[in-house]
């Protein structure tokens, strides 16, 4: 009768570990919601829901690796497709955050930076595809039918220079607006809270590329060809830790308020309701939301 090795074990408690605090943070953003989910929390809510279903699947994967190739190939997939697409969601909420610091006097889709910064995620469509197309997922042929999956060399080359690349250049932006804020950042009346978001967010884009980097460098150590429960298990804790920093970087009081007034701002759609009061005075109030 087989019974799982140590590793198995310890795959099987990382993945129920994973899921387990990523329900945490999703649940406690989804009930801290109560107002209009704005397109920020839009994005941190898709991050959220792609990290807890890579970690399900992952989980359930690598109870069934052994000996079955179905769950082979399918765990290869669950690190190409669902993985990436974490990480798409991921590079466009640090696009959003560059254009709400830049304090911008025009909408998204008229800012170069905001343009080019989405046209370089477009390659990511070539990461997957390499991702395929190089795809190793083979099941030993003598007991106990361990499962590998990996990639050949160019695509984890690619991928892990592209991933290099995107984040350095996000760090690099959000570094700029830290030590050297423009004019607009300075005069602003929230320029304290402009300055904290920059410093935090430089923390989750280093967290961001030190996870990925991690991951890649440890299937190219192996010469692309890991244990399917290790891709599973080095992807899971990747997504949880950058959901984890994530949740502390979008916790803070300032970037809360900041966050919806630069919204309100950029989109010139401000939430405005008038109320009478005694004596005929008209108050204007502004409804503030959580991030």
């Amino acid at each position: 009768m087989y019974s799982p090795d140590q590793w198995e074990i310890i795959a099987e408690v990382n993945s129920v570990a994973c899921i387990t605090i990523v329900s945490l943070i999703f649940g406690r953003k989804v009930a801290s919601i109560d107002g209009p989910i704005h397109y920020v929390r839009g994005l941190l809510l898709v991050l959220y829901g792609l990290s807890w279903a890579f970690n399900l699947i992952a989980c359930m994967l690598t109870s069934t690796n052994n000996g079955n190739y179905i769950s082979c190939v399918l765990t290869h997939y669950n690190c190409a497709i669902i993985y990436t697409a974490s990480k798409i969601v991921l590079y466009l909420y640090f696009i959003e955050k560059i254009h709400i610091i830049s304090v911008p006097k025009m909408s998204r889709f008229k800012s170069g930076m905001y343009l080019m910064n989405l046209g370089l995620l477009l390659p990511n469509i070539a990461i997957i595809i390499l991702q395929i197309v190089f795809r190793i997922d083979i099941v030993a042929e003598s007991f106990p039918f361990h499962c590998t999956v990996g990639m050949k060399l160019p695509a984890s080359v690619v991928s892990l220079s592209y991933d290099v690349v995107l984040s350095v250049l996000y760090i690099g932006v959000f570094v700029k607006y830290y030590c050297f804020p423009n004019t607009a950042q300075q005069t602003a009346h929230q320029s304290s809270s402009l300055h904290m978001m920059a410093k935090r967010n430089i923390i989750a884009a280093s967290v961001s590329l030190v996870t990925s980097c991690a991951n890649y460098i440890v299937l190219i150590s192996l010469n692309g060809f890991e244990r399917g429960l290790v891709a599973s298990s080095s992807a899971a804790l990747s997504v949880t830790i950058i959901c984890i920093v994530l949740h502390w970087v979008t916790t803070h009081p300032a970037e809360i308020q900041l966050n919806e007034r630069a919204l309100q701002r950029v989109n010139g759609d401000k939430p405005v309701k008038l109320e009478i009061k005694q004596h005929q005075e008209v108050v204007i109030l502004t409804e503030l939301n959580r991030v």
